[in-house]
């Protein structure tokens, strides 16, 4: 099976960690970057697009790689900073192009699925099943192009992007997968320099994400206070949960 056409939508990161991890593999990929950032970006060697104008946030970038794509695709955040395989309970590193393209087999045919990602690392060792249906699709994420063209990113939800596609994707009918026999590690939200950084740092901007989330899906998604004091979004995945 060929490995999907691989996208990383970018900012003030010419050096992420997804970028040299890839690398590394000998795994091609597109970089999407601003105007801005595009010479340094270039000066590193990546195969770069370049978008018409600067500064108009992630929901923005993801849309215009929507409009572009076709069939499957996958769609990676800048910042993963390994790749794992789940074996005998224990998180084992592994490369890109294995992880990739292994997770492939377990949704490349299922035509009831338009969404599909690894698991975090964290959680992935745990897991009883090689997949889980229905839920979260985070981070590393493929997504089919014409299944998903009823969905969008939406600016409201510019720090809960991946949540709200997925509750479009399940809202319209279609399934999601989510790999669990493989699995990532990625930073803290707003820990590294770069990406959604500055909006991470705005005071109650998470907070105003969590709230926007409530009234785009209200009883599915509920505000709540992780136990680091960090606003975040529980969300009853089951509400949306797709009949076939």
């Amino acid at each position: 099976m060929s490995l999907f056409p691989i996208v990383i939508p970018s900012k003030a990161r010419p050096s992420g960690s997804t970028l040299r991890l890839l690398q590394a593999a000998g795994v091609p990929f597109t970089v999407y970057v601003e105007p801005q950032d595009h010479d340094a970006y270039q000066a590193q060697g990546w195969n770069c697009r370049v978008l018409e104008t600067n500064d108009q946030g992630l929901p923005y970038v993801r849309r215009v790689i929507l409009a572009h794509a076709t069939d499957w695709f996958w769609m990676l955040d800048d910042d993963i900073t390994a790749f794992y395989a789940t074996v005998k309970g224990k998180a084992v590193k592994t490369d890109p192009r294995t992880a990739l393209e292994a997770s492939q087999a377990y949704f490349v045919d299922a035509t009831h699925i338009a969404q599909a990602s690894l698991e975090y690392q964290q959680f992935a060792w745990r897991a009883k099943q090689p997949y889980a249906l229905n839920g979260y699709c985070d981070v590393c994420v493929a997504i089919h192009a014409e299944r998903t063209r009823v969905c969008t990113f939406r600016d409201a939800c510019d720090l809960k992007l991946d949540r709200d596609f997925t509750l479009q994707v399940l809202a319209s009918g279609y399934g999601t997968l989510r790999v669990t026999a493989y699995s990532f590690a990625c930073p803290k939200n707003g820990s590294n320099k770069g990406g959604l950084a500055p909006l991470y740092a705005e005071q109650g901007r998470e907070a105003l994400a969590s709230q926007q989330m409530a009234k785009l899906w209200p009883s599915v998604c509920t505000p709540v206070t992780k136990r680091d004091g960090r606003p975040d979004v529980a969300i009853n995945w089951r509400a949306l949960r797709p009949k076939a």
